[in-house]
């Protein structure tokens, strides 16, 4: 087999993705909260398969039992359980695709609409771009949980009404993010250049100001997806989520703050489960953050 004998050195210079990437794994931080939010993922879609018992099941002799780990806990409740017998690890599990799942989901589906809508506002001038704006400040004025409140007010307390809400209440954040972010790169000499050249607005989107505001981009949706979480929590906290019969991080924290002190566990699992998925998302927007501004700056 003949032998290719290499007379230049040469260097291999890495895609803009793969530096990216290697800039991404570079910072601890952001490393660990990739592996918490895949482990999350993973029991998204396993989750009705690996939970012990059915979230509703109640287990009459086995009221408030503590966690498997304590001197009058049992095995086969290995969380624990709450004041109707029912099993906290299966609750969990069960939740995981009510409050996590459906906050990826509503998050993906918010951005592309309000990255869309943000893109034909940043685009645009004169009057078209003017009304936009305000029609942006307005309703960013209210508070994204107080219009989700508002929104399951009005159209009533299902799973489906509160991703609903949700995400219309995310949708303005994307386009204020993304309009801010192509209005600002409008000005930039390199854009005006290439419209001097000929490029139309598509071009010039795709090939200048894209690679420029992605990372505002990245930052707005961790931001969103942490926003969803908590929101749908919140209303679940409020009893104005989703319904008692869904399986709910924000609901079990609920329905086990009145057992505070003599079952704290009730209380205790839930929040960590809120406060791992938050923080795993947000380390990944930290590294995402910096990896982008290293690898395309």
């Amino acid at each position: 087999m003949a032998r290719a004998n290499s007379i230049y050195q040469e260097d291999i210079i890495p895609t803009p993705l793969r530096q990216v990437w290697t800039n991404f794994i570079s910072y601890p931080v952001a490393v660990i909260g990739l592996w918490i939010f895949i482990g999350f993922l993973i029991l998204t879609v396993i989750a009705p398969f690996v939970a012990p018992y059915s979230p509703d099941l109640q287990h009459p002799e086995a009221l408030l039992f503590p966690p498997s780990w304590h001197d009058d806990g049992q095995v086969r409740f290995f969380l624990g359980t709450d004041d109707l017998g029912r099993d906290i690890l299966s609750n969990l599990l069960h939740g995981i695709r009510t409050t996590f799942g459906s906050s990826l989901i509503i998050t993906i589906c918010a951005s592309i609409i309000g990255v869309f809508l943000g893109i034909i506002s940043g685009m645009s001038r004169g009057l078209k771009s003017s009304i936009l704006n305000h029609i942006l400040d307005a309703t960013l004025a209210i508070p994204s949980l107080l219009l989700a409140i508002i929104l399951v007010a009005i159209s009533g307390q299902t799973l489906t009404n509160v991703m609903i809400a949700v995400g219309i209440a995310l949708v303005p954040q994307f386009v204020r993010a993304t309009h801010t972010a192509v209005h600002h790169e409008l000005s930039r000499e390199y854009v005006v250049a290439a419209r001097l050249d000929g490029a139309n607005n598509f071009q010039m989107f795709y090939n200048v100001i894209l690679p420029n505001i992605l990372n505002a981009l990245v930052v707005q949706f961790t931001l969103a997806i942490s926003i969803a979480i908590i929101d749908i929590a919140t209303l679940g906290f409020l009893r104005i989520g989703a319904p008692a019969s869904t399986s709910e991080w924000g609901t079990m924290l609920a329905d086990g703050v009145e057992l505070i002190f003599i079952a704290p566990w009730n209380v205790a699992f839930p929040g960590i489960a809120i406060f791992m998925s938050v923080l795993a998302v947000n380390f990944i927007g930290y590294g995402l953050q910096r990896a982008v501004k290293e690898g395309l700056g």
